[in-house]
């Protein structure tokens, strides 16, 4: 059988097909189909670094708006203890309170998805640093949960916010993925990739959370379940004059030992349609110690990369597990605690969610303000550890 090669087309033909599909294309994707854009953008993203660099200065990554949202409905410890009629098991009251210090809980009852959440968080966050949608270059969606598998939920974020100029994408590491994904964005800013950047996440942990805790022995890998709180977290970072301001130093650690520890097992490729494996499960106590191993040395490491005493700090903002979590490495790496931000007791485990979140609370308290030096600390299932030190 004899394979007939047809004879190449003219080229004029090739062009006129092209330009009359792209006659078709909707006005919303022309961002990547206009000839010559991307060069355009490309010079304007890099003006910035060109101008500073003849000035003798570098780019800073500077955090220009930090936005929060919870669900108005509030779930107490209580509450879910009744629920759960842990005390007909011989668990005492206010079992969950007393071991986390968490009293309460916001979950969402509307069927709100995590795109849903990280929207309204990123929209008070773009008002905060005075940004619109259209002047964003890039946005991370960056959390433990998503809307689904395919395809990233930064796409579904994006409709959302109607910022059809922005190259978006996922950044996934369970509580962590906020303190990386903003690792990722003062790499773009830095090599003037990016002027404008979002970071945005949303959490629906209600959606995984195991009911079915009943004894103390369920406690033992159920009860960091019964913690966890949906919200939603945003940070827009700009590209800026490094005049003492952004972000001045970040150090990562990880042991993939311990990824047993805190697990959903379902929703990939090791466990495929099996909803027996969609539950959050957590051995608190060595996830505790894999924390307290490695996390006071990376917050020393941090600290010594951007020439600081823990005594200089303005505000410590650390991922919210359990109260006693929370103190104890604050101990154990010299923190000043009257400066560490706590919102676990009435937010729960949000997740990546959570550093955000209490960032933008601690900002609306008055408590920190420009110039001040904040130092985020994040610690996830894996086990993964993440430290950002910035100038506000």
């Amino acid at each position: 059988m004899r394979l007939m090669l047809r004879r190449p087309k003219p080229l004029k033909w090739i062009t006129g097909t092209i330009n009359n599909a792209l006659g078709h294309v909707p006005q919303r994707a022309t961002v990547s189909v206009e000839l010559g854009k991307e060069a355009r953008e490309k010079k304007m993203l890099s003006s910035l670094s060109l101008e500073l660099e003849k000035r003798g200065t570098k780019v800073s990554s500077i955090i220009a708006g930090v936005g929060k949202y919870l669900p108005d409905n509030i779930v107490t410890s209580a509450s879910i203890e009744k629920r759960l009629d842990l005390q007909k098991n011989g668990i005492p009251e206010n079992f969950i309170e007393a071991m986390t210090g968490v009293v309460e809980r916001r979950h969402v009852l509307n069927g709100d998805s995590s795109s849903d959440l990280a929207a309204r968080a990123s929209l008070k966050a773009m008002e905060q640093a005075g940004v619109s949608a259209d002047e964003i270059d890039v946005i991370i969606f960056a959390s433990a949960t998503h809307d689904m598998c395919e395809p990233a939920t930064a796409n579904m974020l994006q409709e959302k916010l109607e910022a059809w100029n922005a190259h978006v994408f996922d950044v996934k590491n369970a509580c962590n993925s906020f303190v990386n994904a903003i690792d990722v964005m003062d790499s773009f800013i830095r090599t003037g990739r990016c002027r404008i950047g979002l970071i945005a996440a949303g959490e629906v942990l209600s959606a995984c959370i195991n009911w079915n805790v009943k004894t103390l022995e369920d406690m033992k890998l159920g009860l960091a379940g019964l913690t966890l709180g949906d919200g939603g977290g945003a940070m827009v970072i700009k590209a800026g004059d490094d005049d003492g301001r952004g972000i001045r130093a970040s150090h990562f650690t990880s042991d993939g030992s311990g990824w047993p520890y805190a697990t959903v097992l379902g929703g990939g490729t090791c466990h495929p349609r099996d909803p027996s494996k969609e539950y959050f499960l957590s051995d608190s106590l060595e996830i505790a110690k894999m924390t307290m191993k490695n996390l006071p040395g990376a917050i020393r490491t941090a600290l010594q990369k951007a020439g600081w005493r823990s005594e200089e700090l303005d505000l410590v903002v650390p991922h919210q597990v359990t109260i006693q979590l929370i103190d104890r490495i604050s101990k154990m790496a010299a923190l000043p605690r009257e400066r560490v931000v706590v919102t676990v007791n009435k937010y729960g485990n949000t997740a990546a969610a959570s550093i955000p979140i209490a960032l933008a609370e601690a900002m609306e308290a008055g408590r920190v303000q420009r110039g001040d030096k904040v130092l985020l600390i994040g610690g996830a299932a894996g086990w993964s550890g993440g430290i950002i030190a910035a100038v506000l």
